[in-house]
């Protein structure tokens, strides 16, 4: 059975991208990144032993996508809105109904058009008469001009910070940066997918978001950011009794023998790839960094049902005392035939 988990955030947040100072952010949270929070809680509640928690994982998690209202928002799969570019293509400019530009931008469907490509449905025009209609969510949400509109989903801004001298206490010479900021509105949130092997494994899983919720998810938890509140329930998709591809809802790093099975080479198989690095996430091993890795992004088309693999990415030594590893298990879903060929 598959539960949807909605995170209601209390404070804002800060999904952060590697770079220079803290400006650079994600709008949503990464299947790996999740997991790996998930994973830290478990250790501080349970006398579990890490290596087999991590290696032998008894429940698999999408990544984070928005919410507004009761609509949830999926990843747009890859080929979706090909119908209507080759539609617009043919179109006289004074007759687009919309810049191709702004379709472009959309990155996250409806439930209800996310179901409609899962079962096999091209999407045409007609779904998209006005892009700043609730049936889409796109990035940058402050071009929509209506503040009380339901499709603002979160609001960002950047406030001045300074690195404080850890021995002296004083403010570090030349360290002044910006830190941006998400705020949610009232009717908007995130939510993730996950199944478990059993009823245990979600108890624990359970009380380690509540944890989490308490602790904050993200960067700058120390100041309270990324606090939240979450409710659960079961989410049904419809059976698909051909499906011709699977759709990525988190990060995917294929295993060896999926590869050789030709997952990444199938005439179905369509997908982007994302760097993954950056430092260990746990307070003992946080100063070290991570192997980066390339894996597929949210979104991605392929053949089969994947797996994938939680790959070895510190390895231990005198100085980490234990491996370090990053998520890369597949939670996908079947698309029906009659959609991409």
């Amino acid at each position: 059975m598959i539960w949807a988990y909605r995170l209601t955030f209390a404070t804002p947040v800060h999904f952060g991208l590697e770079g220079i100072g803290q400006e650079r952010i994600e709008p949503f949270v990464r299947s790996d990144t999740l997991w790996g929070s998930l994973v830290q809680k478990i250790l501080l509640l349970y006398d579990v032993e890490p290596e087999a928690l991590c290696r032998e994982a008894s429940f698999v998690v999408s990544s984070c996508f928005p919410y507004i209202a009761k609509t949830f928002f999926f990843p747009v799969p890859a080929g979706a809105l090909d119908k209507i570019m080759d539609a617009m293509a043919h179109m006289e400019t004074n007759q687009l109904p919309f810049d191709l530009k702004d379709l472009k931008k959309i990155r996250f469907l409806s439930e209800t058009l996310f179901r409609k490509v899962l079962a096999g449905r091209e999407l045409d025009l007609a779904d998209f008469k006005d892009l700043k209609d609730s049936a889409v969510f796109f990035p940058p949400v402050g071009s929509v001009s209506k503040e009380n509109s339901p499709s603002v989903l979160l609001k960002t801004t950047q406030r001045p910070r300074v690195a404080v001298d850890q021995v002296f206490g004083g403010v570090q010479e030349g360290a002044f940066f910006y830190c941006t900021d998400q705020f949610f509105n009232n009717t908007g949130g995130m939510f993730f997918l996950a199944s478990f092997d059993d009823q245990r494994t979600r108890d624990r899983v359970e009380a380690a978001l509540r944890l989490l919720g308490d602790s904050g998810l993200g960067a700058d938890r120390t100041v309270g950011r990324g606090c939240f509140s979450f409710t659960a329930a079961p989410f049904e998709l419809d059976a698909q009794t051909e499906p011709t591809a699977y759709v990525l809802l988190s990060l995917y790093h294929p295993s060896r023998d999926e590869i050789e099975r030709g997952i990444l080479t199938a005439k179905q198989s369509a997908y982007s790839l994302v760097r993954r690095s950056g430092h260990a996430g746990s307070h003992v091993t946080q100063q070290f960094r991570r192997a980066d890795l390339w894996m597929l992004a949210e979104g991605s088309l392929l053949p089969f049902a994947p797996r994938g693999e939680i790959p070895l990415v510190l390895k231990r030594s005198s100085y980490i005392p234990h491996n370090v590893y990053r998520y890369g298990r597949a939670f996908c879903v079947p698309v029906a035939s009659g959609g991409r060929q």
